[in-house]
């Protein structure tokens, strides 16, 4: 093994490129948490204005038209399947978080085993970038099967809420 700080620096690569590639995925799923916050925002002023009066008074359900129960009704069952969608997320986001910190100290074990000469910090480096790659691919199966749910919940609100004629019924 030749023990200088270049051979170090190329044994760091994958795990450098692993914890990059992880910052990207985790940001990404930060953004998509911020449009998650941004419906329940949004329905949340939608439920106030149909529950305000014309003069700024707060209205009860049994005093607005049908239709805006009806809405008030669709909000009350979107914004708890949004914040389930949102609580995920934010558990696929921390566990990336704790993935990049796996490869940030796979990185230090990799300088410490080719500088030292040890066979243990290698293995440890190995089992940290291991471990780390582990934990991507658990956020991501986090977010593939939220999306799913997600998709199904559509899914049967489009079809619920479809005529029968369009329903195919």
């Amino acid at each position: 093994m030749n023990l200088s700080p270049v051979t170090a620096i190329q044994d760091m690569v994958a795990p450098v490129v692993l914890m990059t590639l992880a910052t990207i995925y985790a940001n990404g799923l930060l953004t998509l948490n911020t449009v998650h916050a941004q419906e329940v925002f949004a329905l949340n002023r939608e439920r106030m204005g149909i529950l305000r009066g014309p003069h700024g008074e707060a209205l009860d359900e049994e005093s607005i038209a049908p239709a805006d129960r009806e809405r008030l009704a669709q909000i009350g069952e979107e914004l708890p399947l949004i914040a389930r969608r949102f609580g995920r997320i934010r558990i696929a986001v921390l566990t990336t978080w704790i993935a990049i910190g796996l490869f940030v100290l796979s990185v230090t074990a990799i300088a410490v085993a080719v500088t030292a000469n040890s066979e243990g910090f290698a293995f440890a480096a190995l089992a940290l970038v291991l471990a780390g790659v582990a934990l991507v691919f658990a956020a991501m199966v986090t977010v593939l099967e939220t999306a799913v749910r997600w998709g199904n919940v559509l899914v049967q609100t489009v079809a619920v809420t479809l005529p029968p004629r369009e329903r195919g019924i």
